[in-house]
């Protein structure tokens, strides 16, 4: 196992082996050893770390989704077991309620909770990780460098307990495109992927969701996808159907957890 602090040196190196790599740093436009140095060092003041190829805490499966991540926080989390839990940004207030349950009691099984930072689902699924003092991943839609700390969780660990990931340039602002890549990276560091409230692929003014995106990535990455049921929420959402029909497992919200835990159990 090599050192956690690969050097820019060794990344180039890497990136001989890896096309995959080399192509996101083209990108980038990080071949420069000494213009990379200089960032590198200003990333590492900032208490940022680079995972890729040759880093202990990188995962084989993340070559050809993200093969360079900015990371910032726990990065054992990116190898425990994790569950992702996502859903609409307008969640119902039983939605808030169900998705802090079930962040509250996987994080008590010592289930790592990811989800993507946003307003609704995702920062409920954060918040009750946390709150359960168990830990969980954010996945960001933009660039690590534009990471601000939400009210709701400024009074938790950000060091011990949290791991904030992105795939994105540093200094990448917020788009739409960013929100759908995201997803795939949530599906590849999740043994599982729940879905607490999701809306039709596309709404009536033809807007896609991200959250039926994300279940649909689950499926197609073969990652398990458990899909809250319709019918225990008082207004059931139609994405929600759509994704069980599709191959999504339902989950009853009371004891659901149980089971989640279970299959990636039978996984591991």
């Amino acid at each position: 196992m090599e050192k956690e602090g690969l050097d820019p040196a060794t990344l180039l190196d890497r990136a001989a082996e890896y096309p995959a790599l080399a192509k996101i740093l083209e990108k980038f436009q990080a071949s420069d050893t000494e213009k990379l140095e200089a960032e590198y060092t200003e990333l590492k003041n900032r208490g940022i770390d680079l995972i890729y190829p040759g880093h202990p805490y990188f995962l084989p499966s993340l070559l050809e989704i993200a093969p360079l991540l900015f990371v910032k926080g726990e990065k054992r989390l990116l190898t425990s077991d994790s569950v992702a839990i996502v859903g609409a940004r307008d969640v119902s207030d039983e939605g808030v309620d169900i998705t802090r349950q079930l962040a509250s009691d996987l994080a008590g099984l010592g289930i790592n909770i990811i989800s993507g930072y946003a307003s609704g689902v995702d920062s409920e699924a954060h918040l009750g990780a946390l709150a359960a003092t168990g830990t969980t991943t954010i996945v960001l839609p933009y660039g690590i460098n534009q990471l601000s700390q939400k009210r709701s969780l400024k009074k938790f660990d950000w060091e011990q307990q949290i791991l904030s990931v992105s795939q994105f340039a540093p200094d990448t602002r917020w788009h739409s495109y960013n929100a759908m890549v995201q997803s795939q990276l949530i599906c590849t560091l999740a043994k599982a992927v729940v879905v607490i409230e999701s809306g039709p692929e596309r709404n009536a003014a033809g807007k896609y969701s991200g959250t039926f995106i994300t279940g649909r990535a689950a499926l197609a990455m073969n990652t398990l996808l458990f899909v809250l049921d319709p019918e225990h929420l008082i207004t059931p959402p139609e994405g929600n159907a759509a994704l069980i029909e599709a191959g999504g497992y339902p989950l009853n919200p009371v004891e659901g957890f149980r089971s989640i835990a279970e299959r990636i159990s039978e996984q591991t």
